[in-house]
């Protein structure tokens, strides 16, 4: 299984942005208010040096994954614990993004549809473009919906223009504080981190070399229309508003009114929302079964699937309300122990132990 970097792009930028616009930004706002986008910008920073760790970890050994290379770094038995790690993370991940994407699509369009009913249609779609042909299949869906996801997200910013009252921006720095503004930062940069999965995709590319770019330029792509997007919905709303919805970027498409007849544009952000969860699990899948056939030696990674997508959708159904599946995971384990142990912690130890194990074979 092979893929470009331009695939690499489109992955790693879907899997950020739209799960980064419609989770995000409320608690973005209600930190840092309408200095939200002053915490984008710092949001980005922070994940563009994980996505330098990330690479440079990635380059000691490019044909190798994240399951291979933590072994040859820091030995059998440390490198499977950090493995372990990062499976208390993917695992986790798969049936809590699922449950996130039922909820809103439950509470914004499907209110009377059994949840179960979504999760399995969901699970059945993934399962399939996983089990088709590997992370290759993934890749080609991202090339096509890539580009649609980012025209839609144009469209919808240009349609609110008339919406826009610019004194929602002021004052600037004096409500929230340089408190209020890294706080702000911190939840868009745990979901803007997924640069950190390029540890599993690197050893896929023709040229797992050349592959570093595409990383940066899918990150700074997804920084910059997060950016544009939450500052929009701020300047719609206002920071009085927004920060008490669920999902204001949805809200704000259903502003949208354009020559007195053109309305109803929060499809287009259903859309957005379905092609970024359904890339997001795709991936999560194939890199959950992919990396647990190798850690367990076994053959055929397809297998795993079939017997991990039950058990996802099984824990999918475990939070009782919205709070449960979104808030409390973002805020008691993706924030305080993802963020700062998987997506920097971790492949910063890699880094040095690496360097230095191979600086030592070198000097032999």
């Amino acid at each position: 299984m092979k893929i470009t970097g331009i695939q690499v792009f489109w992955m790693i930028a879907i899997m950020d942005i739209g799960m980064t616009l419609i989770m995000t930004l409320t608690p973005s706002l209600q930190a840092a208010k309408q200095d939200v986008w002053i915490s984008i910008l710092v949001s980005g920073c922070i994940t563009l040096l994980v996505t330098l760790i990330t690479t440079k970890t990635a380059l000691l050994y490019p044909g190798q994954n994240l399951i291979q290379f933590s072994q040859t770094i820091l030995g059998k038995w440390l490198g499977k614990a950090v493995v372990i790690i990062y499976f208390v993370q993917w695992y986790t991940i798969l049936p809590i993004v699922l449950r996130q994407f039922t909820d809103v699509i439950h509470i914004m369009i499907l209110p009377a549809t059994p949840k179960a009913a979504v999760m399995i249609i969901m699970i059945i779609l993934i399962v399939y473009v996983t089990n088709s042909a590997g992370i290759v299949s993934i890749a080609r869906t991202t090339e096509i919906l890539g580009p649609l996801i980012i025209l839609m997200i144009l469209v919808t910013l240009i349609s609110s223009i008339n919406n826009v009252d610019l004194r929602y921006l002021l004052p600037v720095f004096a409500d929230s504080g340089l408190t209020g503004i890294i706080n702000g930062a911190i939840p868009p940069a745990s979901y803007l981190g997924h640069s950190v999965e390029y540890l599993m995709l690197a050893s896929f590319l023709y040229q797992p070399k050349k592959g570093a770019p595409y990383a940066y330029w899918a990150i700074i792509t997804a920084v910059f229309f997060v950016l544009i997007s939450m500052t929009m919905a701020t300047v719609t709303l206002g920071p009085s508003l927004a920060p008490k919805m669920w999902y204001p970027f949805f809200e704000m498409s259903r502003k949208i009114s354009l020559f007195g007849f053109i309305e109803n544009f929060d499809p287009l952000v259903i859309v957005i929302w379905v092609a970024s969860v359904f890339v997001k699990l795709a991936i999560y899948l194939f890199i959950t079964s992919y990396g647990t056939a190798q850690f367990l030696n076994i053959k055929n990674w397809r297998t795993l699937t079939w017997f991990i997508a039950p058990v996802v959708l099984l824990f999918a159904l475990i939070p009782k309300n919205v709070t449960e599946a979104t808030a409390n995971y973002l805020l008691h384990y993706w924030v305080p122990f993802v963020l700062p142990v998987n997506m920097i912690g971790l492949p910063l130890l890699l880094l040095i132990v690496g360097k230095a194990r191979l600086s030592s074979t070198q000097a032999k």
